[in-house]
């Protein structure tokens, strides 16, 4: 697919312009404040290095796009640099311009300073610039714009060249086009990338970031079939709900690949697994070959629309058969495969009268990860409620939090083995295969059969995914790397919001799949479970656990009327209220809409006087 160049231009947008979910404001609304506010200095990683290969932490998504755009234009450039003069007083510490910008004129050396500013048309910062402070509007205004003449005028006394973008360039225009114009007048000289260039910075080949993209549309694929659904009911649905960001993914990126996939299939003579049960159901339905009185279902969380349509098929016979069904749904975390909830949960609605019985005794952990795994769990309402305790009271199991930064991450996983008796089993688990990625550079790797091991510390360890160890156990396990990244624990590659066109309902609360399966890997150990997280950015499931009082239904839920389209007359209405003197807040509650969207419709429909 990567020689259509409009597969690959269209791949690069999804990255750039699409890979977050830029309509639903209100679903992210907490981590906002958190990336804008310099208190808590949360970082967001860039998705290109700067100009000496160092991975960038920025502050905001609006400078992980503007990271991106000077790359995509050849600009060779650093983030937070010290500037080139010391201005440290009483007041201030050393200034550290957003970006600087390195290029040459005649032969000389020269520096330019970009400036982002979080700042509206008007001036203002957002309102939560305000609460992260705790402070007044008006003084989160002064203070801010306080700072942009400080710097603005360090700039003018020392003859530096400064220019500047601010946060309605990213509403009004196309932020590239508006940063390559400023450019072009400061004379910079630009070398654009091809669009195989651009690809190759973002998606390079056999990258964890490719193999995350190749993930999630073989992920829809596979659901698209299991589902029974075709590709016409999943983009008439995208338009009747107005989602011109899922529409852009399933037209551009899923259904080119999965015609392609379509065609080798046909020209080959072959099928896949999914086909096989789609014409094994067709073939019994056809024939009635045989009766079965009873049918044992193993591992029924797993159970998908087209297995569901197998097994209705098997019944058939007077009288129907029985069946006796085994599973966990806390433990579905194969929605890949198509998985689909909504069959276990219902039940009886599918299958007829049911007789359930809960197995709610667990042998294999105790206190205090039976209760922290379980209302971890729980918080997920789809999931059927169950009273999960030990067998023993004596039987104990640690869940324990560790912070790593990047230097001492190899070193951290080392003192943990060694602290293990010799004589305990251990497992390094990983959300993906490549999570395994830093070890290897220190540590010896073996692979016996289809088994990896790393020796640490004289011992074997062994590195499994996730999905993998279901169904294992040892005493300790370790489970790494759970950040909030595009390939973190939750996946947000995974879990991208365009899946939720092949989802089932019960299945839509956020992160369903990547909370059931977190939930599996610190369950695996009998002794203790040690979940690794890097300090700059955790996991949302890691401040769960260690700020559960940071973490509502708001930091995931979005908003239901996030991708409904502003029409003419609701445009006006906004208006009216508006000059009415309404709040935002009652705007919003009697629109139906989150209040950023309203303080957003609002910047925009100021622009169009």
């Amino acid at each position: 697919m990567l020689a259509d160049s409009r597969f690959r231009k269209h791949a690069v947008e999804y990255f750039v312009d699409y890979q977050a979910n830029v309509a639903d404001w209100e679903k992210r609304k907490n981590e906002r404040r958190q990336q804008l506010s310099e208190q808590k200095d949360v970082r967001l990683k860039a998705m290109v290095p700067d100009m000496d290969g160092k991975q960038i932490y920025v502050r905001s998504e609006q400078e992980q796009k503007i990271c991106f755009v000077l790359s995509s234009l050849g600009v060779q450039f650093r983030y937070e640099e010290p500037y080139e003069h010391p201005v440290a007083d009483a007041m201030h510490s050393q200034y550290r311009p957003d970006f600087s910008i390195y290029f040459e004129r005649d032969g000389k050396p020269q520096r330019l300073y970009l400036e982002h500013f979080g700042v509206d048309e008007h001036g203002f910062v957002p309102a939560w610039f305000a609460k992260d402070r705790n402070i007044s509007y008006e003084e989160a205004n002064q203070k801010y714009n306080d700072g942009i003449t400080w710097k603005r005028a360090a700039h003018e006394k020392f003859g530096t060249r400064l220019i500047t973008t601010s946060s309605v360039d990213f509403y009004r225009s196309d932020i590239r086009e508006t940063l390559k114009q400023l450019l072009l007048d400061a004379g910079i000289p630009l070398q654009e990338r091809t669009d195989t260039e651009l690809y190759s910075m973002v998606l390079p080949e056999g990258s964890k970031q490719e193999k995350a993209f190749i993930r999630l549309i073989a992920t829809f694929v596979t659901l698209l079939k299991s589902s029974c659904r075709s590709l016409k009911d999943v983009l008439k649905q995208t338009d009747e709900a107005n989602d011109r960001r899922s529409e852009f993914v399933v037209k551009n990126i899923f259904r080119p690949v999965y015609e392609r996939y379509a065609e080798a299939l046909r020209s080959s003579g072959q099928i896949d697994f999914t086909d096989a049960i789609l014409q094994a159901t067709e073939l019994c339905r056809a024939t009635h070959p045989v009766s079965y009185k009873y049918i044992i279902v193993d591992e029924f969380q797993d159970i998908s629309v087209d297995r569901y349509n197998f097994l209705k098929a098997l019944r058939e016979g007077n009288p129907s058969a029985k069946l006796y069904c085994v599973g966990d749904d806390w433990q579905s975390i194969y929605r890949f495969s198509g998985s689909d909830m909504a069959l276990f949960n219902n039940f009886a609605a599918f299958f007829g009268p049911t007789e359930i019985n809960k197995i709610e005794t667990t042998y294999r952990f105790g206190e205090p990860l039976v209760g922290l795994s379980a209302r971890f769990i729980q918080r997920n309402t789809a999931q059927i409620k169950k009273n999960i305790r030990p067998f023993s009271e004596q039987r104990k199991t640690e869940l324990s939090f560790q912070a790593y930064d990047r230097n001492s991450y190899c070193n951290v996983i080392g003192q943990m083995i060694a602290s293990i008796p010799a004589d305990k089993s251990v497992f390094l688990l990983g959300r993906y295969s490549f999570d395994d990625y830093y070890l290897s550079f220190m540590y010896k790797g073996v692979k016996e059969g289809n088994r990896f091991y790393y020796i640490i510390d004289g011992r074997k360890v062994e590195f499994l995914t996730v999905h993998k160890s279901k169904g294992l156990e040892a005493d300790y396990v370790i489970l790494l790397q759970c950040n909030k990244d595009t390939y973190g624990f939750p996946s947000l590659v995974s879990d991208d919001p365009s899946l939720q066109y092949v989802l089932t309902a019960s299945d839509r609360f956020p992160y369903g799949e990547e909370r059931r399966l977190f939930y599996v890997a610190i369950t695996r150990a009998k002794v203790k479970t040690w979940v690794l997280y890097d300090a700059r950015f955790p996991s949302i499931f890691v401040d769960e656990f260690l700020y559960p009082e940071k973490v509502t239904e708001d930091s995931y839920a979005k908003h239901p009327n996030a991708n409904k389209r502003w029409t003419r007359s609701a445009d006006q209405f906004l208006l009216t209220l508006h000059r009415e003197g309404k709040s935002v807040r009652y705007i919003a509650e009697k629109m139906g809409r989150s209040q950023t969207s309203i303080v957003m419709r609002l910047g925009k429909l100021e622009n169009l006087k």
